[in-house]
């Protein structure tokens, strides 16, 4: 049985039952999740199990991507070591919403196990929970199985999803693969070693586990079945393991030819078992950073990047000891596609997205691996010495900091060589290298949440225009929800239908005014909007009463401040035709990575493997766009069941979080998902201005721009800056650039004339430091502290002084206490050849007297250069070296 066939049957099966089929969700799990990844097939549907959200029907049926590979539910240290463990992983699953229970639930699993698959009956085994009577009682009255195949846990059969959650006690299957695949003796039944495969869980969810620990009965008690393909489908072709099924095989089937002898450096094929663990490995992680990529991660050093990074870069590790080529990894996603494709269809559009992706990073990665693993070496080379089995956290901190070595990588090559990190000053030092950056970011507008406020989810009808009535079903001030706010209150009221777009999507929130009116239209109350934010679903206005009091319950009229909104769409207009002319000037391989959109400018952010724009790109860019505008085409927007909307050909962000309905925004040929506000067409942003192009990370880039009335602002700033310097340096706008070239070429002049004054100044006074030398042996010390000068005045008189002293040391500090920067210390340490043969290496001797200037440096044997901040610690600075060269 293939893959294909085992996902078909088993939602065949449920849909028969009466269940309907759902897609999977993205591995990027809701926000209100409590982990990093989807890990479970239940997980979309948590709302449904809490009573939040109605349930999308009775009985469900899906094929859930999973990724296990952070917390409590990692398998890391095992994948590609034992048949069951991996990563990625996709639960068969068939859920019930106060529909059925535990009876059908263990009725449907035992004949699909039996019926439709044809398992053995006498290689089953089951686990209940040690107080769940009721499910054995159905295993053993109703199934008819034999009560000693029937095991009793605590924690193994009470499932949970993280620290809060439903949850509830759950019932196992277990397949014996047989006595030749146990762990040892005791290995006589489930949970006890390898033999017993657990490969169907049965949840009977019926908790909600609470922050603080507590159980409390969810509305409804409910099913959710969880059944790992990759296992069952071992099992239905007679493996152990699930990497002897084509899910496996035909990803390292696709892999080149193993030659460790082309990569030397590391390179060690060994048994032709640990070579098949690396296969198995490496064809792991490409399946999950492939999905990863589809899904719309991308690697970084936080988060989600970060594991996608670990991942890539575990996997090449281990290409790179089996000695395939640079880029095999990306080579692969074709054979990963091709797996998965028949149950995931997505991910043939996004192929070249995924590849394009996974080969940035392993280019990276190869400029790092050997300086990375050449350091780490010397550690191991260290502790060795050192008689030592445990590396410093220091170290390993500094190499994953410094190398971009994921920690995780560093502890399984130092296991493989016998050795131990000491994880918990790991820890300690990048908490406290978080703590730092933590310190150091801008403060960011806390959002209010209140656990008393009532579920609400407000109507937006600003679509409709910028004026609406609506009523106030919360008021909340500090914090707290009130029953009023006064004159002088700063708090926020919450409306049950609001025209103010709260912040979402990038775009930011209205402000205007919230009013409350008599009969006869007279105004007795006003409320200040300054911010509209979502706070769950409801519409929650940030702001101030300016006069009145504002009560629960009261109606109120509303009105969005008219420029304020109209500007803001305006931009928000131009980022979708940004992202039509990037594609159309770059091509395809343009992908949004985000953006904010404000009342005086636009940022968005974007995936693009080509580096900076050139000139002439962004020439053609801004051009683009301003076409579009000139165009003056109309906006049109639907509002379509997501399908359908997937067929108009608009463009989607992967991996976001779509309901059944999506509205769709046209502006010419420019078509995307859009929930945010627009202008009515295309001419009313008058003029594009690329205002800046830069990186903010691999392979990602961002412009910031403008339209509208900042756009004219803008233009006319740089104009009045222009005619304001012409008329400075007595020329014409015109002419600006050419007096521009003409002044530079004279500094440039006076620069080198300024230099040959210098040198002959140093050459003078050489011989004032030479004559004060100290000398000891065959050492020969030229030592100084030099006022007013920087690192150019250092080098001349150290090069002075060089041409007259053939051998010896020169260590010249030099001190400019009116430096703006605040690093008003400069440092040259130079060597003459004889004694760098003799042991003494600049590098290192100015590194003993960076610490009393608080600075650093390096450099080679012969010279080195550095800097400082305390201008008091030169003396010291000297003296360290030179007590290091005399001693």
């Amino acid at each position: 049985m293939r893959s294909q066939e085992l996902r078909k049957a088993f939602v065949d099966f449920f849909v028969a039952k009466g269940h309907k089929q759902m897609p999977s969700a993205t591995l990027i799990p809701d926000q209100m999740s409590t982990t990093l990844f989807t890990i479970a097939g239940m997980e979309q549907f948590v709302p449904a199990f809490l009573g939040e959200e109605p349930a999308p029907a009775p009985r469900v049926v899906t094929v859930q991507r999973c990724l296990r590979v952070a917390g409590a539910k990692s398998d890391i240290e095992n994948v590609g070591r034992t048949g069951r463990h991996g990563t990625l992983m996709e639960m068969l699953g068939h859920f019930s919403f106060g529909d059925y229970y535990k009876a059908e639930a263990i009725t449907y699993a035992w004949e699909f196990i039996t019926g439709i698959l044809k398992l053995d009956k006498e290689k089953l085994y089951v686990t209940v929970h040690t107080g769940d009577d009721e499910a054995e009682r159905i295993w053993v009255e109703q199934i008819g199985l034999d009560p000693s195949r029937i095991s009793r846990f605590d924690e193994d059969n009470f499932w949970t999803m993280g620290p809060t959650g439903p949850c509830g006690p759950c019932s196992e299957i277990f397949y014996d693969t047989g006595i030749e695949n146990a762990s040892g003796p005791e290995d006589t039944g489930p949970n006890l070693g390898n033999r017993y495969v657990e490969f169907w869980n049965a949840v009977f969810q019926q908790y909600n586990r609470t922050s603080d620990g507590k159980l409390t009965e969810l509305p409804r008690k409910a099913i959710d079945t969880g059944a790992g393909l990759d296992r069952m489908l071992a099992l239905c072709n007679g493996k152990a393991s699930m990497y002897e099924t084509d899910l496996f095989l035909d990803i390292i089937a696709a892999l080149p030819p193993c030659h460790p002898e082309e990569h030397p450096k590391g390179a060690s094929r060994g048994t032709a078992s640990q070579e098949r663990v690396r296969q198995n490995i490496i064809a792991d992680h490409a399946r999950a950073a492939t999905f990863l990529v589809n899904d719309g991660v991308y690697p970084s050093n936080t988060d989600r990047g970060y594991v996608l990074r670990f991942l890539i870069r575990r996997a090449v590790r281990n290409g790179r000891l089996l000695g395939y080529p640079d880029g095999f990894l990306a080579e692969l996603v074709p054979a990963v596609v091709a797996s998965l494709e028949p149950g995931y269809p997505e991910l043939r559009e996004n192929i070249s997205r995924i590849q394009r992706a996974i080969a940035l990073e392993e280019q990276t990665f190869d400029r790092t691996l050997e300086r990375g693993l050449a350091l780490l070496d010397r550690l191991i080379e260290d502790a060795t010495t050192k008689k030592q089995t445990v590396l410093s956290g220091k170290d390993v901190f500094d190499l994953h900091d410094t190398s971009g070595f994921p920690v995780e990588l560093t502890k399984e090559i130092a296991g493989e060589r016998g050795f131990l990190i000491d994880h918990v000053k790991f820890d300690e030092l990048m908490r406290e290298q978080r703590e730092r950056a933590r310190n150091d970011a801008k403060s960011k507008r806390a959002v209010v949440t209140v656990a008393e406020l009532p579920a609400i989810a407000s109507e937006f009808t600003g679509y409709d225009g910028l004026e609406s009535d609506g009523e106030i079903v919360a008021l909340l001030r500090d914090g707290a929800t009130v029953e009023t706010l006064v004159v002088g209150d700063s708090g926020v009221v919450v409306l049950d239908r609001s025209s103010f777009y709260a912040e979402r999507g990038g775009q930011i929130g209205d402000r205007g005014i919230i009013s409350v009116r008599d009969a006869d239209g007279n105004e007795s109350a006003r409320f200040e909007v300054r911010d509209t934010q979502y706070m769950g679903e409801a519409i929650a206005h940030h702001g101030r009463v300016i006069s009145g009091e504002f009560s629960t319950g009261a109606r109120v009229h509303m009105a969005v401040h008219d420029w304020w909104r109209r500007e803001i769409r305006r931009h928000h207009t131009s980022a979708h035709l940004l992202q039509h002319a990037l594609r159309d000037v770059l091509g395809k391989d343009v992908m949004q990575a985000g953006s904010w959109v404000g009342i005086d400018r636009m940022r968005f952010d974007f995936r693009w493997p080509g580096g900076a724009l050139s000139p002439e790109q962004r020439r053609a860019v801004a051009h683009r766009v301003n076409e579009l505008i000139r165009e003056d085409a109309h906006l049109h927007t639907r509002v379509l069941p997501l399908e359908e909307a997937k067929q108009t050909g608009a463009i989607w962000m992967s991996g976001e979080k779509y309901g059944e309905e999506i509205r769709v925004v046209q502006a010419g040929p420019s078509v995307e998902f859009c929930g945010g506000t627009h202008s009515h067409s295309t001419g009313e942003l008058g003029m594009f201005v690329l205002l800046s192009e830069s990186s903010i990370g691999t392979g990602v880039r961002r412009i910031e721009s403008c339209v509208s009335q900042a756009a004219e602002d803008f233009v006319q700033h740089e104009r009045e800056l222009v005619a304001n310097l012409a008329s400075t340096l007595v020329t014409t706008p015109e002419e600006l650039g050419e007096r521009v070239e003409k002044m530079q070429r004279e500094i440039k002049d006076l620069q080198g004339a300024v230099g040959q004054l210098k040198a002959r100044l140093a050459s003078a006074d050489a011989q004032v430091y030479i004559d004060a030398a100290e000398r000891t042996g065959d050492r020969t010390f030229v030592g100084a502290v030099i006022e007013e000068a920087n690192n150019e005045a250092l080098r001349h008189l150290s090069n002075a002084v060089r041409s007259r002293l053939r051998s010896g040391v020169i260590a010249l500090v030099g001190v400019d206490r009116g430096a703006q920067n605040g690093n008003g210390v400069s440092l040259l340490v130079s060597v003459s050849d004889d004694l760098v043969k003799a042991g003494l290496h600049a590098g290192n001797l100015l590194k003993l007297a960076a610490p009393s200037v608080d600075g650093k440096g390096g450099g080679q044997a012969a010279q080195a250069q550095g800097g400082g901040k305390n201008p008091e610690g030169a003396a010291a600075a000297v003296k360290a070296i030179r007590d290091a060269v005399l001693a």
